[in-house]
């Protein structure tokens, strides 16, 4: 249906599982469109899908946003925000930074009724990755229009969610584990860690791990991500990781028929039977 849609705007494109492109190499993402069509009923899809490409095309033949802002005006506009691996073709042509398995850290342009995506030619530009960077984190910490939700999971585990309007949300995982400690007042375990995941761009999902409550926590989470990653716009990554002391390690797998299963490597083993022994002991 997609190509179908494309043809009727007068382009031809190559479709690939998660996204097509164009004979001028433009890349085109399925996954906020496919979110749109999931929410509406079938009858709807060729027009959601319409609507959809017009203002991705028109969003290409407009000028460069980049060249309407004054550099104080980009400085207040620049946000750090994370974006699936694999939803943004020609990556190399973006600065970036690996911020988990299938997650990157890019610098992102506000706009009005959208959001522009800095290429090395504009990072040059405009202070380069390091400068645009610790400004983009400033301006994320300054977001202030999230709830804080404790979710509950069988077992007697929780894990908390802050969810947000903003499609920054997602990036504040950057700031953990400080934001935590600034919202909850919780701190991890330095030999433990925590666990953390990031949906879609409206959700930020982590626990800190303490006991045998780990166990629970992990579970709840693996659903919870999953139902985010799967029906909501912009989503990020549907997996669960955990941080190691250095970075953060995969704990999920996604199966050909579309089901996760958790992968508990001997490093994650060791922190399940320290925060075991921790609850038992007196």
């Amino acid at each position: 249906m997609a190509r179908e849609v494309f043809a009727e705007l007068g382009y031809e494109v190559q479709i690939h599982s998660d996204h097509a492109t164009d004979a001028a190499g433009r890349g085109y993402g399925f996954w906020n469109v496919a979110a749109s069509c999931h929410n509406g009923p079938e009858s709807q899809w060729r027009d959601i899908i319409r609507l959809h490409l017009q203002r991705v095309l028109a969003s290409f033949e407009a000028a460069d946003p980049f060249d309407e802002f004054t550099p104080d005006e980009v400085s207040r506009r620049t946000y750090a925000r994370l974006y699936d691996e694999a939803s943004i073709p020609n990556l190399d042509h973006y600065p970036h930074s690996q911020f988990a398995p299938g997650v990157v850290e890019m610098l992102a342009l506000d706009l009005p009724d959208t959001v522009a995506v800095f290429n090395r030619d504009h990072a040059t530009t405009f202070g380069g990755w390091e400068t645009l960077r610790a400004q983009g984190i400033a301006n994320l910490r300054a977001l202030n229009d999230e709830q804080i939700h404790t979710v509950p999971t069988q077992g007697d585990g929780s894990f908390t969610a802050l969810l947000g309007d903003s499609v920054y949300t997602a990036g504040k995982a950057i700031l953990l584990p400080g934001l935590a400690a600034e919202l909850t007042g919780q701190y991890p375990s330095k030999d433990l860690g925590w666990l953390m995941s990031v949906p879609n761009r409206h959700q930020l999902v982590w626990h800190f791990i303490e006991g045998e409550s780990v166990i629970a926590a992990l579970d709840g989470m693996v659903r919870f991500t999953a139902l985010g990653y799967g029906d909501a716009p912009g989503p990020v990554s549907p997996h669960v990781y955990w941080w190691n002391g250095t970075g953060y390690e995969q704990l999920t797998q996604l199966a050909e028929d579309g089901n996760l299963s958790i992968h508990v490597s001997p490093e994650f083993q060791a922190v399940i039977e320290a925060a075991m022994s921790a609850t038992d002991s007196p």
